[in-house]
C-alpha cells in the first residue's frame, strides 16, 4: 500500500508537470492572435492615420542678423571688418492656450479585429505676448529684421486633418498650408501672419482643426497657461502622459476630462529656448492625453486565464486523489490525463468563442462544454452520477470565482490569494480524520477516533 500510494503521488505530479505543456501552447496561441490583433491595428492606421499627438500653436519669427566681425586679412596683414549676414528663429508660446476637442469614436475592423479609431473636433483659443520681439531689437552692434511669421502647428500624422482649417487672427482669416515648418517637427500645418510689432500685443487666435485619429489623441502643453478640455462617448478612457486631468468623469455613455498646465509644472520653456537654435523633437515628449482602452480585450483575459489553468488542474487532481483513498475507489493515470487536457482545452475554446462573441458569452459556453464532458466522463468513470455532479458543480464555483477574478484587475491578486487559501482550509477540513499513517504502512485507511478520558484511543489495524 505504500508502495503505491506514493507511486501514485508521483505519477499524478508528472501528469501536472505533462499538462504545462499544452497550457504553455495555448499561452504561444494567445500572443500570436495578439500580434495578428496589432497587425490589424498598424494596417488601419496605414490606411486611416495613427495616434495623434497636438503640439501648439507656436508662433515663429523668423529674422535676420545683421552685424559686422573681424576677419584677418592675410594679403593686407591686418584685421578687416566684414558684414555678416544670419537668418534665425524666435518661437514664441503662447501666454494662454485653450484646446476644447469634442471626440466622436467608432470601429473598424481588419478581418475580424476591430479598433477604436475617432474623429475630433479641437477648437483653439489663445493670445500671444509680442514683447520678446522687444529683445530682439535690444541686441548691441547688430541690426535686426524681422520677417514675416507664422503660426505653426505639429500633427503626428498631417493625414488626418479632415478640412482645411482658417486662422483669426487679430480679427483677420488667414488659411493654413501644409507643413509645420520647424526643424524636428515636419509633420502639421501653418498659417502666415505678417510683419508683428509689439503694439499687436495681445495677439489673439482663434482656429478649429477636424481631425481624426486611432486609439491615441495627446496633447503637448506648450502655453505658459494651457487648459485642455477633452470629451468622447468611449466609456473607458486611459489617461496617458506626464499630466493627468485636474478633473474627469466617466460613465457609460463617455467621458469628459480638463486638464490644466502651467509652465511652473512643466518644461516646455526650457525646450523652447532649444528649440529657436536647433532640434524641437524634444517638445513631443512631455506630452498628455487620453487612450481609448479596451476593458474587455479578450486577448489580456485570455492570457491572465491561462495563468490559473495549472491552479485547476491541482485542485481537480486533488480531489480525484481524495475519492481514491477517502472512498475506496481506483482511477488510472490515463484517466486523471483525460480530464487534465479536457481542462486545457476550456482556454482554447474561450479565445476561439471570444474572437466571435462577447467574453462572457464565449466564457459561459466554454465552461458549459468543460464541466458537461467531465461530469459525463467522470459518472461513467465512477458509476455514480452524484459524484459526477458533484466533481461538476464544484468546478463551475471555481470557474465562476475565475471569471470574477478577470473581471476585477484591482484585487486579482486578493481574489487570487483568498480562492487558493479557501481550497487548501477546505482540504485540511476534510482530511482531518484521515490517518495517513495508515495508508503509508501496509494497513488500510481508518478514521481517527476521537480521545476518551484523556488517553488516546487504542489504534487497530
Amino acid at each position: 500500500m505504500k508502495q503505491t500510494l506514493l507511486k501514485k503521488v508521483l505519477v499524478i505530479s508528472v501528469l501536472v508537470g505533462l499538462l504545462m505543456v499544452p497550457l504553455l501552447m495555448i499561452q504561444g496561441v494567445v500572443f500570436e492572435r495578439s500580434a495578428y490583433r496589432n497587425e490589424a491595428s498598424h494596417g488601419i492606421a496605414q490606411s486611416w492615420t495613427g495616434s495623434q499627438n497636438v503640439i501648439g500653436p507656436l508662433l515663429v519669427v523668423p529674422y535676420k542678423v545683421h552685424y559686422t566681425e573681424k576677419h584677418w586679412d592675410e594679403n593686407l596683414k591686418r584685421y578687416e571688418l566684414r558684414p555678416v549676414t544670419q537668418e534665425r528663429k524666435l518661437i514664441i508660446a503662447p501666454q494662454k492656450l485653450m484646446i476644447d476637442a469634442e471626440v466622436r469614436t467608432e470601429t473598424r475592423k481588419r478581418g475580424i479585429y476591430a479598433v477604436p479609431v475617432y474623429h475630433g473636433e479641437l477648437v483653439f483659443n489663445g493670445q500671444f505676448d509680442l514683447r520678446p520681439l522687444d529683445e530682439l531689437h535690444n541686441q548691441e552692434n547688430t541690426d535686426v529684421e524681422l520677417l514675416p511669421a507664422y503660426l505653426s502647428v505639429s500633427i503626428s500624422d498631417a493625414r488626418g486633418i479632415e478640412t482645411q482649417p482658417m486662422l483669426t487672427w487679430l480679427g483677420a482669416e488667414q488659411e493654413f498650408a501644409a507643413d509645420a515648418r520647424i526643424l524636428g517637427l515636419r509633420n502639421g500645418i501653418h498659417a502666415m501672419v505678417g510683419s508683428l510689432t509689439r503694439e499687436d500685443t495681445p495677439a489673439s487666435f482663434h482656429f478649429v482643426m477636424q481631425l481624426r485619429g486611432m486609439e491615441n489623441l495627446g496633447f503637448s502643453p506648450v502655453g505658459k497657461s494651457s487648459t485642455v478640455k477633452v470629451a468622447a462617448n468611449w466609456p473607458s478612457p486611459s489617461f496617458t502622459g506626464r499630466y493627468l486631468p485636474t478633473t474627469r468623469e466617466i460613465s457609460e455613455g463617455g467621458f469628459s476630462a480638463i486638464w490644466n498646465v502651467s509652465s511652473f509644472s512643466s518644461n516646455v520653456a526650457q525646450l523652447l529656448d532649444k528649440c529657436g537654435a536647433s532640434d524641437c523633437s524634444a517638445l513631443g515628449n512631455d506630452t498628455f492625453g487620453v487612450k481609448l482602452f479596451n476593458s474587455v480585450d479578450i486577448y489580456q483575459q485570455s492570457e491572465r486565464s491561462v495563468k490559473y489553468g495549472i491552479l485547476f488542474i491541482v485542485l481537480t487532481f486533488v480531489a480525484f486523489f481524495l475519492f481514491e483513498i477517502m472512498k475506496g475507489l481506483r482511477l488510472h493515470p490515463m484517466q486523471y490525463l483525460l480530464v487534465g487536457l479536457d481542462l486545457s482545452v476550456f482556454y482554447l475554446l474561450l479565445i476561439s468563442l471570444s474572437e466571435h462573441m462577447p467574453f462572457g458569452l464565449a466564457y459561459v459556453i466554454a465552461t458549459l462544454a468543460s464541466t458537461s464532458l467531465i461530469a459525463f466522463y467522470v459518472s461513467s468513470v465512477l458509476h455514480s452520477i452524484r459524484l459526477g455532479s458533484m466533481i461538476s458543480g464544484a468546478l463551475l464555483l471555481l470557474y465562476a470565482m475565475l471569471f470574477g477574478i478577470l473581471g476585477s484587475e484591482d484585487n486579482a491578486l486578493l481574489m487570487g490569494a483568498l480562492l487558493i487559501f479557501g481550497m487548501l482550509g477546505l482540504v485540511m477540513v476534510v482530511t482531518r480524520r484521515v490517518d495517513w499513517y495508515a495508508l503509508t504502512d501496509n494497513v488500510s485507511m481508518r478514521v481517527t477516533p476521537k480521545r476518551a478520558n484523556g488517553d488516546e484511543a487504542t489504534q487497530t489495524s
